[in-house]
């Protein structure tokens, strides 16, 4: 169907409401959930698309958006901001960052807000469980540049942790120090898409001079780690291997508290810095966040250019 050209007025008539209600509606304001619905209808009816939207494409303005999901567990990772924002502040580009959801649906809805203002370009750092319905939103938008964080959606440009060669990297380097030992891997299963697949099988298969028990949890907390860390221990390995930062700390922990630390190697993985001093870990994997984020810029700038590994094993 072709996308037709209405106002305000146009719109409030067809849906039966306020042109002052239409107004809220795309400026982002509550409105009731009828007059919403209304509207809503009106627009799909009529494959709408703004009037001010299509009068400033050949005028696109020099804003870019950072949308980040928010929850309870996570916390946004400042340092990929702040990479985005130096790469940027040599241009002539307005940084904004927007702090969204981590439920899907809300998402959405502000993605759709950010794309309708028509910016430069948009930096996606996507919730953990997204929805199909937002990947086809996210492989709809034509008007503006897109840039996804750590995640492969077809048709969409995307900076990417290297998990694969990481925890390679990270077996290679324990197997040239050690030989016919048990190792305590504990991760996150593979329903877990950024992380939990990646790394488990990356390291599993890498390594040729000791052996491997996986522990995988369903969940990246405290909690889940407590639940088999007495098992761990009864493996009696000699490396305790951590796929996540979250992991290292509990597991330190524990150690700590039973006063068993000497008995174990153990690795961490976290961002450049004081990461590393929380738990003392006798391997280290550092990823330099702010290097991602400076690779992001560039790329929305179309600076795209090789760059040394975003991390460290020491």
């Amino acid at each position: 169907m072709k996308k037709q050209k209405m106002t305000y007025h146009d719109i409030a008539e067809k849906a039966e409401v306020g042109i002052g209600t239409v107004s809220r509606y795309f400026n982002n304001y509550n409105i009731s959930e009828v007059a919403k619905t209304k509207i809503n209808k009106v627009l799909s009816e009529t494959n709408y698309i703004p009037n001010f939207a299509a009068s400033n494409i050949k005028k696109p303005s020099k804003d870019v958006y950072l949308i980040l999901p928010y929850n309870n567990d996570e916390t946004a990772n400042m340092e990929i901001v702040n990479g985005v924002k130096s790469s940027l502040s040599q241009q002539n580009i307005n940084f904004f960052i927007f702090l969204s959801s981590s439920d899907s649906e809300i998402y959405q809805k502000d993605l759709k807000y950010l794309t309708m203002r028509n910016p430069y370009g948009i930096v996606l750092l996507l919730p953990k469980h997204t929805s199909s319905n937002l990947i086809l939103q996210i492989q709809e938008i034509k008007s503006t540049k897109l840039i996804v964080y750590n995640r492969n959606i077809e048709g969409i440009n995307s900076v990417n942790i290297d998990d694969k060669e990481i925890f390679k990297n990270l077996a290679i380097k324990i197997d040239k120090s050690y030989k016919n030992e048990k190792i305590a891997f504990i991760g996150l299963n593979k329903q877990d898409i950024t992380t939990g697949k990646y790394r488990s099988e990356s390291f599993t298969n890498a390594i040729q001079n000791n052996t491997v028990k996986n522990y995988l949890l369903k969940q990246n907390s405290f909690e889940h780690v407590q639940s088999i860390i007495e098992k761990v221990i009864e493996h009696n390995p000699k490396i305790i291997v951590s796929a996540t930062h979250t992991i290292s700390m509990y597991v330190y922990g524990h150690l700590m508290e039973n006063k068993i630390r000497n008995k174990f190697v153990t690795t961490d993985i976290g961002r450049m810095g004081k990461s590393q001093y929380l738990t003392n870990s006798d391997i280290n994997i550092f990823i330099d966040y702010f290097l991602i984020g400076y690779k992001i810029g560039n790329k929305l700038l179309n600076k795209d250019k090789k760059m040394e590994n975003f991390f460290k094993i020491i």
